[in-house]
């Protein structure tokens, strides 16, 4: 596109961010230093609609911007937006005073962005990737029930009890964890599901296939305990949810916590990933952008933190504070945790 589009553009996505009213030719020249007519700035705000960059709600209304020109927007043309030294003191300051408390940090620091950002915030304590065997352990409760412990890659224990069809003796379940330690550790649900078996004595063999099976569905179970939102009734303030109907489903929807999971795995390490209206699969997501990153102990992801606000939220405040707390976090932890 030619730069006085792009002017014209980044003009109406700011200004529909800051008042939240469709943005008119008049507008753009009175306030904006672009140099232009009113007579231009109508044509091409007239092209940048055949371009699907801008809509216009009414008729007799202003243009606003549509998903695709934010993505433009987000993607190619926004700037990066410095934290107040006074911001910056209390994000450093709460998160050493919160370090020996990882879910109390994460609570703590949920609240922050909320009140910061006055948006939605979502958060977890525990990694987004596929739980991977840090240790197996076989414990003998009667002759024939046992109870295999798995300890995964997050240090998350996890048991389940398993009927045997051999009496299992102390003896035979330190053998069976021994060989199972060796087997398996360092798989993740989907390794374990074409481990080879071969060596396994026949006499045994049932009772592994048995357990290995049993570690598979502890390692596919969601865990929701340390996933949470903070901050959501903050929604119920911009006009876009002023359909009281729509902002129940959507408050709803935030209150699940599988489908917050589901937002939050969506970042990949060490990036802050946006998903724009229709980006958002469900319908009450449709008004909303949602903009995540993640937090590592050493090379392990730890957690996830996000927030989720209307589409004309302040991408370049949200994405600054954002790559600020989990730049804060990883070193933190990586201090202190390693």
């Amino acid at each position: 596109m030619k730069e006085r589009k792009i002017r014209i553009l980044e003009a109406i996505i700011q200004d529909y961010i800051q008042t939240g009213a469709p943005v008119g030719s008049r507008t753009l020249s009175k306030k904006y230093d672009l140099k232009l007519s009113s007579a231009t700035i109508r044509n091409e705000m007239s092209d940048l609609e055949e371009l699907g960059l801008i809509t216009q709600p009414h008729a007799s209304a202003g243009r606003i911007p549509s998903d695709k020109g934010y993505r433009l927007y987000v993607d190619s043309l926004m700037g990066k937006e410095d934290l107040s030294p006074e911001l910056s003191n209390v994000i450093g300051k709460m998160l050493h005073d919160k370090i020996n408390n990882i879910d109390s940090l994460i609570e703590e620091t949920a609240k922050l962005v909320a009140l910061t950002t006055n948006y939605a915030t979502i958060a977890s304590t525990f990694s987004m990737n596929e739980p991977i065997v840090k240790r197996v352990q076989i414990m003998p409760l009667e002759p024939k029930t046992i109870a295999c412990i798995v300890i995964t890659d997050s240090n998350l224990l996890k048991h389940q009890l398993i009927l045997a069809d051999i009496e299992v003796t102390d003896l035979l379940a330190n053998q069976l964890t021994a060989i199972l330690n060796k087997i398996i550790v360092g798989m993740t649900a989907m390794n374990l599901r074409q481990c080879n078996l071969d060596m396994i004595d026949q006499t045994y063999k049932p009772l592994v296939i048995k357990i290995i099976n049993t570690v598979i569905q502890i390692l596919s179970e969601k865990d929701y305990s340390h996933v949470f939102s903070r901050g959501t009734t903050n929604i119920l303030e911009f006009q876009e949810f002023n359909d009281m109907q729509k902002a129940r489903e959507l408050l709803e929807l935030l209150d699940k916590k599988p489908y917050l999971t589901s937002l939050l795995s969506k970042s990949a390490t060490n990036t802050v990933n946006i998903s724009i209206g229709e980006e958002n699969n469900l319908e009450p997501m449709k008004e909303c952008s949602v903009i995540t990153t993640t937090y590592k102990v050493g090379e392990c992801t730890l957690g996830s933190i996000g927030i989720i606000g209307p589409k004309r939220m302040n991408y370049s405040q949200v994405v600054s504070l954002l790559e600020q707390i989990s730049t804060q976090l990883t070193k933190m932890f990586g201090k202190d945790f390693i």
